[in-house]
């Protein structure tokens, strides 16, 4: 979506409504919980939104918010606004912009943008992601993040490392903040969940990386205080360094990052 299509889709409400509707983040049809029977879009004045379902049946005509089961429950922002903010924040925008362009407050803004990355978390826990496979490359690397601290007057501290994977073609990422750089975190619980086996995996020569070719991967490192391309295998991790570099450069275009929200912040990049 461009900003034209934007302007295009906020002309009118039945133009948002459409569009969350064919996203699926709004229900294209309900059944009353009241009698069983089926329910329609009926335009009314009584709430903001300008329509609510309303039960066929004559008997009941009980009434149900649009919203009713879907992100936007409970929320006091408009839907047009909601689509505004969604379209900022897919674009980078920053918050504090954010709050000027929608008119909303930055308290609400961060609260709701919060909520936002909350969903990207849930799909990279829940999804199942795996990269690489037979003939395909994957990337991995660690990096240390700075954070802020709460309570130390905002002052930047050593915030946690990050295992990263980087799939060469695709340009599909996962990011994952560790408590530590263990065998067990980096190969047991991460390297194992989301890299298939059969990839053809490039590292540094970190020793808990040494046995991943007993793992069914096919591993090839370099030893980064000599070359930064194995000059016989051709290894190297410059593109997972660049993702570091891009996702560093966002934390401090936003002023920092609190220590307990950057797993939320990586996952916006998967």
């Amino acid at each position: 979506m461009e900003f034209r299509d934007l302007f295009v889709i906020l002309g009118s409400f039945q133009n948002v409504l459409n569009f969350f509707v064919s996203h699926k983040l709004l229900a294209s049809c309900q059944q009353c919980s009241q009698c069983g029977s089926s329910m329609e879009l009926t335009e009314t004045t009584w709430v903001n939104d300008g329509y609510m379902w309303r039960c066929t049946n004559k008997r009941c005509r009980t009434w149900l918010s649009i919203r009713s089961g879907s992100f936007f429950e409970g929320s006091n922002i408009p839907l047009s606004t909601w689509l505004h903010l969604m379209f900022l924040w897919a674009m980078q925008i920053l918050g504090s912009k954010i709050a000027r362009l929608t008119s909303l407050s930055k308290p609400t803004v961060i609260h709701a943008l919060s909520e936002l990355r909350t969903i990207c978390s849930n799909k990279v826990l829940n999804a199942g992601i795996k990269l690489g496979g037979l003939g395909k490359t994957v990337e991995i690397d660690e990096s240390k993040f700075e954070a802020k601290r709460k309570y130390k007057r905002w002052r930047v501290s050593e915030g946690p490392w990050v295992f990263g994977v980087m799939e060469r073609g695709s340009q599909k990422v996962l990011l994952f903040s560790v408590p530590d750089r263990a065998w067990e975190t980096l190969v047991h619980r991460l390297i194992t969940t989301h890299i298939l086996p059969g990839t053809v995996i490039y590292s540094d020569q970190f020793t808990p990386y040494i046995p991943l070719n007993q793992l069914g991967y096919i591993h090839l490192s370099l030893n980064h205080s000599q070359n930064v391309v194995d000059p016989d295998s051709g290894a190297h991790t410059n593109t997972i360094e660049g993702v570091w570099a891009l996702v560093k450069k966002k934390l401090k275009w936003m002023c920092g990052t609190r220590y307990e929200y950057i797993p939320s912040y990586l996952d916006e990049f998967t």
